[in-house]
């Protein structure tokens, strides 16, 4: 199943969005983080674009994929639960297998 989420944070204490492998806090590893949390599993998500350090996001568009099953409610509140302040999951929508974040039109 693929999932699709809309994600908003204030980027003033993120190194950027993705993942870096001196261990800075970036967006991606909150996320990734906050969700394996939900799906009881590593998961990568993919964006529809990175961001600079220190950039904040009103609805970046976000999406992974899993076995499990939850609710979109499941996926939204839980996930926001183990999200830090900074960071929000907006809405989340169960999404085609060919749907990719970085190809939205």
């Amino acid at each position: 199943m693929k999932v699709a989420l809309g994600v908003e944070y204030f980027g003033k204490n993120f190194h950027g969005w993705q993942v870096q492998k001196s261990g800075l806090r970036t967006v991606q590893s909150v996320v990734e983080s906050a969700l394996s949390q939900v799906a009881n599993h590593p998961v990568r998500v993919f964006c529809s674009g990175r961001t600079d350090s220190g950039v904040h996001a009103v609805e970046q568009v976000i999406h992974f994929e899993t076995d499990t099953i939850r609710t979109d409610r499941a996926w939204l509140f839980g996930g926001n639960v183990n999200l830090p302040s900074d960071v929000n999951f907006k809405w989340v929508k169960f999404v085609s297998d060919d749907f990719h974040a970085l190809f939205l039109l």
